[in-house]
């Protein structure tokens, strides 16, 4: 699934160091799942539990996961799209939340949810819809048995001794409507005091504070806007014990 900030290309990579910290039957949390390229690596030999406060994306996900009869429509014309997206900025319940969430990230262009506008189709004719539904369609099958909960991350439910991943709303980069105003001294404390009752603490983010480890980091081109490239060095922190 196309989402902002994802870590598809860096899953995998990121995902082996966690794992090496954990035993089989432990809980794995993804704090703000986002896209879900990494909670759909994790195997099922864990239980998994992913987080994100945005209503419509758990909502699609836990729809697309549970309920074999539900079947979002493939053809997103942009007309039915544009009356989706005043729906939801009315939040006039016209349409279900995981109608909402289905058609603002197959719909919308580079996986930004309604901010981007309509995709469609390209000048070369490419099926920027299409492509969307076929990758979250593919994802399905990882993502089956996931335990989903919407709300903010301090609110999840963890059970003992359980791995914590998070991927917050990166400091001074701009993000979704959820993520914005985040409260990072706030969230800082939150992973000490989960790190004091016991559990096993990761986070990727540009920077962290003083007590957190950096155990990986590589640099990573993004695209801003779908046409200009930039470098950044992507990391991730683990909070010393």
């Amino acid at each position: 699934m196309k989402y902002k900030g994802g870590k598809g290309r860096i899953a995998d990579e990121i995902l082996a160091i966690m794992l090496n910290s954990m035993l089989p039957g432990q809980t794995f949390i993804d704090a703000f799942c986002g896209g879900c390229a990494v909670i759909q690596r994790v195997p099922r030999e864990y239980r998994r539990i992913a987080n994100d406060n945005n209503r419509y994306l758990i909502a699609m996900l836990q729809r697309l996961t549970t309920d074999d009869q539900w079947k979002p429509p493939t053809d997103i014309p942009r007309n039915f799209y544009n009356d989706v997206r005043t729906s939801y900025y009315a939040d006039d319940g016209r349409y279900d939340d995981a109608l909402i969430g289905w058609v603002g990230w197959m719909a919308s262009r580079n996986g930004r949810f309604f901010d981007g506008g309509y995709s469609g189709f390209g000048r070369d004719g490419r099926d920027y819809i299409g492509e969307n539904i076929r990758n979250i369609s593919r994802q399905l099958d990882d993502l089956r048995g996931v335990e989903w909960c919407c709300g903010d991350y301090s609110e999840i439910p963890i059970p003992a001794g359980s791995l914590i991943y998070c991927d917050p709303p990166y400091k001074n980069t701009s993000g979704y409507t959820t993520g914005r105003n985040f409260d990072y001294p706030l969230f800082y404390d939150w992973c000490r005091r989960k790190s004091d009752e016991g559990h096993i603490v990761f986070v990727s983010e540009y920077k962290m504070p003083g007590e957190f480890d950096c155990v990986w980091e590589k640099q990573v081109k993004n695209t801003l806007n779908g046409t200009r490239t930039y470098t950044a060095t992507e990391k991730l922190w683990r909070i010393k014990n």
